[in-house]
């Protein structure tokens, strides 16, 4: 071969060099997914919902939420309504405006027992024990009440102030600034209620929407599922 040799490797390098700069390139430039609303329903006699997959890297928080809870030896009314509640649900919602609504048959069926279990906790004589979906536990209440998102933690179902979990006041704090928390790594994003009394009994319903910045660029075979 002589001189041709290493003529000939030195080529080959250039060009599998140039194929990684087009591939880094291609990749940098490809469309990220367009952001994401979900609407999530958690009855908070039950413990949590799974709402979304996270890339590393993608910007999620809270923008919206709503529900009171009651936690507290339950009335056979509210019993009986708090009863027909569905399971935990969460859903990609269309929007083009800041403010979204989910117009979803179960949706409206829910928003119905909610209003009806919202007009039994008004008659409730025990204030103290009302939380809001936005409460901050404190050791002053035994730290119950509210709800927080989970992404990875060992141990879901018990909240320990770790960065994987965030209580939703932080997320609408951090909505209302523009900001938003990064995910770390690959995630399923969860949301709880914050309650180390796991057998108390509890009435009501949180939900809300959460919105999802994706990080990363488009997948091709996820878009072409997506239609």
């Amino acid at each position: 071969m002589g001189r041709a040799g290493p003529v000939a490797l030195a080529l080959m390098a250039a060009v599998a060099w140039w194929g990684q700069i087009q591939s880094v390139d291609s990749a940098q430039f490809r469309p990220r997914p367009a952001p994401e609303t979900y609407h999530w329903i958690l009855p908070v006699n039950l413990p949590g919902v799974e709402v979304a997959t996270l890339h590393p890297n993608d910007c999620y928080t809270i923008r919206e939420a709503r529900g009171t809870a009651y936690f507290g030896e339950l009335p056979p009314a509210l019993a009986e309504s708090q009863r027909k509640l569905m399971q935990p649900y969460a859903h990609l919602v269309e929007t083009h405006h800041p403010h979204v609504e989910c117009q979803q048959i179960a949706c409206f069926r829910v928003a119905m027992l909610t209003a009806a279990i919202e007009r039994e906790l008004k008659r409730v004589d025990q204030l103290r024990l009302l939380r809001g979906v936005n409460h901050r536990p404190s050791s002053v209440d035994a730290w119950f009440g509210g709800a927080y998102t989970d992404v990875g933690s060992d141990d879901r179902r018990v909240y320990r102030n770790t960065p994987e979990q965030q209580m939703v006041f932080r997320h609408l704090g951090a909505s209302a600034r523009g900001n938003c928390y990064e995910a770390k790594a690959p995630r399923t994003l969860s949301i709880h209620v914050r309650d180390q009394q796991v057998d108390r009994s509890r009435a009501g319903v949180y939900s809300g929407f959460l919105y999802i910045e994706h990080h990363h660029p488009v997948i091709v075979g996820e878009q072409i599922a997506r239609g």
